[in-house]
C-alpha cells in the first residue's frame, strides 16, 4: 500500500522564512538539469569535471607536485610541463605505452657483449666486443604506441677451445636498433657492435675485445676485465689463459633507459 503524501510533514521541514531544510527534505541525488550534481558522493580531494548534463566526474590528485592539464578533450592529474623527465630504466624485455600528454622522448639504447672464447694449452682466450650505444631524440608526434622493448642478451662463453656467442641487439621498436658485440673465436678477439647514425640517430661502436680481457661498451656503458666477467651494461666477457685450457667468459647484457618529457 501506498503512503498517502502528507503536506503537513514536509510543512514541518520548512522554516519560518519558507524555505525548505535540503538536509532532511529532498529524497535522491538532485540532477544536473535542476543543478545538482547526479551524484550521492564526491571523492575527498577529487577536482570535479562537468559531463554536460550527465552527472559529474572527477580527477583524483594523483602524485605528490601534479598539477591539471589539458589533453584538449578532458583534464588529467600529471606532473608539471617543464620538469624532471620520467625515467624508466628496462634491463629485460617489455612493452612501452605512449601516453597521451608526451611532449618528447629520448631513448638510450646499448646492447649486449660479446662472449670470449675458451682457451686451448697453446692458444689463451680472446675477449667478446663490447655493446654499442645509440640515442634518439623525438617529438611525441613521431612517436608511435605502444612500442615493444628488446633488451639485448650477452653473448655466451665459449666452451674449452670453442667460440663465444655474439651479444644481442637493443631495440626500441623500430625507431632505433643497435647490434650486440661480436663473439669471440679462438684465434681472435670479438668485433664491437657497430652504431649506424642518421638525423635524429647518434651514437658509438662498442670497443673490441682484446686477448684475454673483454672490449668495453660505447660511451662506458660497461668495461671488460681481463679473465673476468666485464662489469657494467654491454661489457664484452673476457677469456682465460691457456694453462690450463678453461670456457670462456659470457658477455654482459645491454640496457635501454627511457626519458619522458611532458
Amino acid at each position: 500500500m501506498t503512503q498517502a503524501f502528507n503536506l503537513s510533514q514536509l510543512a514541518n521541514l520548512v522554516n519560518t522564512s519558507g524555505q525548505l531544510n535540503a538536509a532532511t527534505g529532498l529524497y535522491n541525488q538532485t540532477p544536473v538539469a535542476n543543478g545538482g550534481t547526479g551524484v550521492a558522493t564526491l571523492a575527498s580531494g577529487s577536482v570535479v569535471i562537468g559531463a554536460g548534463t550527465s552527472a559529474v566526474t572527477t580527477v583524483a590528485a594523483g602524485t605528490l607536485g601534479n598539477v591539471l592539464t589539458s589533453n584538449g578533450t578532458t583534464w588529467i592529474s600529471q606532473v608539471a610541463a617543464g620538469g624532471a623527465p620520467i625515467v624508466t630504466i628496462y634491463t629485460s624485455p617489455a612493452s612501452w605505452t605512449k601516453s597521451p600528454t608526451l611532449k618528447a622522448v629520448k631513448v638510450t639504447v646499448c646492447s649486449g657483449g660479446g662472449g670470449g672464447s675458451g682457451s686451448n694449452p697453446t692458444t689463451p682466450g680472446k675477449g667478446g666486443g663490447g655493446g654499442s650505444v645509440g640515442y634518439l631524440y623525438l617529438p611525441a608526434v613521431s612517436v608511435p604506441g605502444p612500442l615493444t622493448v628488446t633488451v639485448g642478451v650477452g653473448g655466451t662463453a665459449g666452451g674449452v677451445n670453442g667460440n663465444g656467442g655474439p651479444g644481442g641487439a637493443s631495440s626500441f621498436g623500430a625507431l632505433i636498433s643497435n647490434p650486440g658485440g661480436g663473439g669471440a673465436t679462438v684465434p681472435t678477439v670479438g668485433a664491437g657492435g657497430t652504431f649506424t647514425p642518421s638525423p635524429v640517430r647518434w651514437g658509438a661502436n662498442g670497443e673490441p675485445g682484446q686477448v684475454r680481457t673483454g672490449g668495453a661498451s660505447a660511451f662506458q656503458f660497461g668495461y671488460g676485465l681481463q679473465d673476468l666477467a666485464g662489469v657494467g651494461y654491454g661489457a664484452g666477457g673476457g677469456g682465460r689463459p691457456s694453462t690450463p685450457s678453461s670456457v670462456g667468459i659470457a658477455g654482459n647484457a645491454g640496457v635501454i633507459i627511457v626519458e619522458e618529457f611532458y
